[in-house]
């Protein structure tokens, strides 16, 4: 089977496509021949898997996108088209002009009352864009979700749509590189650091920033060997605040794309810490990573995650930093009750969200979809 896989976004780990990959490497695994059409691309080399564009170094533009995809479909017949998010909006169109099926990989609505628009046409014209997801929905051989909560969204939306829901999974189901030697994740902090503390804060968290920096301090000085690893996209603004507080010498802030750094981290750390996006609606694949880690998870209480983080398998805090200090000293200081926690949630991934059961949904969506006429 052909199948061109068109995505505006960065398709590299660093950049948060996991599930794009995952997707890309089961079927180019199962003799499928992808082509890629993304706005950069960092995949190891498949005979199965050809770059068409964004093997360069800047992020390609939208329209070079649509350009480069528009050219690849007239060149060579498709079996399928694979779409990312709103990428979709372009492909639908090709797909009926080549006639060629449309699988659309959904990460959100776009419009109605729980919608996320990708662009301010959306807010001008809704009924339009309204119908035109509708549209898109009913047109796709399959839509594949990430979680419940956006299949009952989409659903409620266009009820005969094909939805198969397909879950993410941790980072270390196709990241191997990260084994990095702890004496060289020590060259990262002033002293020894002898209890190490990971924490993931994912996009749009900026305001909670300064909490978690101080319930971090507040840590440091029950704690005086404990260290911190911060992963995101704030970096400058982190250490600043860090350096502010005066512990800069015990935190190490990792870029996104330090994913080696961070799965070595979180394989040594004694707990680990995340931070939801306080309005999702939707479960971030991120979760995952952390649950499978042998470090006990301290979670921000968020409505998106009720169904996957309990008691048992996580510390549920509040978000202050009174609150997130002292879950993360609880964790440090009571290693019995960690270990329970941690096993809990490795037992979870390991139960549900594994790279083996995500191929397998992946393989019966395809064939499902490229049976209908």
């Amino acid at each position: 089977m052909n199948i061109l896989f068109v995505s505006y976004g960065e398709l590299s780990l660093g950049k948060g496509a996991l599930r794009s990959f995952c997707m890309i490497r089961t079927l180019a695994e199962a003799g499928h021949r992808i082509d890629i059409v993304a706005a950069r691309v960092e995949f190891p080399e498949h005979p199965n898997v050809r770059v068409l564009s964004g093997d360069g170094a800047a992020p390609l533009s939208k329209p070079r996108i649509r350009l480069a995809a528009l050219r690849a479909s007239g060149r060579q017949t498709y079996d399928c088209m694979h779409a990312v998010d709103d990428a979709v909006v372009f492909v639908s169109r090709v797909v009926r002009f080549r006639k060629s099926k449309l699988i659309y990989d959904a990460s959100r609505c776009f419009t109605g009352s729980v919608g996320s628009e990708p662009s301010v046409l959306y807010k001008l014209f809704p009924r339009h864009f309204r119908q035109l997801e509708k549209k898109i929905l009913t047109q796709a051989a399959a839509v594949l979700v990430p979680c419940p909560v956006l299949k009952s969204d989409l659903r409620n939306l266009e009820r005969n749509a094909a939805i198969v829901q397909i879950e993410d999974v941790p980072a270390q189901s196709l990241f191997a590189g990260y084994q990095i030697e702890r004496a060289t994740l020590m060259e990262r902090f002033e002293g020894v650091a002898s209890s190490w503390v990971v924490c993931s804060i994912l996009p749009g968290n900026a305001k909670e920033l300064r909490k978690l920096l101080v319930a971090a301090r507040k840590v440091i000085e029950t704690v005086p060997d404990a260290a911190f690893f911060f992963k995101g996209d704030l970096v400058e603004e982190a250490e600043k605040l860090a350096a502010n507080l005066d512990i800069r010498g015990r935190c190490s802030f990792l870029a996104a794309d330090e994913t080696a750094e961070f799965l070595a981290a979180l394989e040594l750390a004694d707990a680990a810490m995340l931070m939801p996006q306080s309005a999702s609606r939707y479960i971030h694949h991120e979760v995952f990573t952390l649950l499978h880690s042998p470090a006990p998870l301290v979670a921000i209480q968020c409505s998106a995650y009720e169904k996957i983080l309990t008691d048992r398998n996580s510390i549920p805090v509040l978000p202050s930093s009174e609150s997130i200090s002292e879950g993360l000293l609880r964790a440090l200081q009571e290693p019995l009750f960690s270990l329970g926690i941690a096993l809990e949630g490795q037992q979870l991934v390991a139960g549900k969200f594994t790279f083996s059961s995500f191929k397998h949904k992946l393989r019966m969506a395809y064939h499902e979809a490229l049976k209908k006429k």
